[in-house]
């Protein structure tokens, strides 16, 4: 549970952390390559689906993460810049859902999505990183990779709270 509720809150740092221009990019960062990854269950291409990549190299800059578009496809992001720099990373793939959330008008007036039950649709051993079998390696070339995540699934994962 602890690996889901990190992967969903280092996608949403890496899609907010992407929001300014090439100007702010760290002097740190290295080269970044290209890095696509296609997401299919039971052959079929899977939208929303988190990619994270997690680098087998401890580094600051050792995750790249990207949500699956309507052909199935994460173009993946490093600390909100397109690509991937190179070496090996283990992948983990996710696909969570909140169902039963409603929308309620909080205490300044502003319209809210509170309450309902966070499932998740892809298999456990895919979704953590020490039981992934999925694993690329990022060269100057950069990637481009299909991985089948395995029949789908309806797991439970916990009850958020309303206001």
């Amino acid at each position: 549970m602890r690996t889901i509720l990190f992967l969903v809150l280092s996608a949403s740092f890496l899609f907010h952390a992407g929001c300014g221009k090439d100007h702010n990019r760290p002097a740190d960062l290295p080269k970044l390559y290209p890095a696509n990854i296609t997401v299919t269950q039971e052959g079929n291409l899977v939208e929303e689906a988190t990619v994270t990549l997690i680098s087998k190299t401890p580094s600051k800059y050792n995750m790249s993460s990207a949500t699956t578009n309507a052909s199935g496809v994460a173009i993946l992001r490093t600390y909100g810049f397109n690509g991937v720099p190179a070496g090996v990373y283990t992948v983990t793939v996710s696909k969570t859902s909140v169902e039963g959330a409603r929308e309620v008008t909080n205490e300044y007036g502003e319209s809210v999505t509170t309450g309902g039950k966070l499932y998740q649709y892809v298999d456990h051993q895919y979704t953590d990183e020490a039981s992934t079998p999925f694993s690329i390696t990022v060269s100057e070339k950069g990637i481009k990779e299909t991985f089948e995540v395995g029949v789908p699934v309806r797991v439970f994962l916990m009850d958020i709270p309303g206001l």
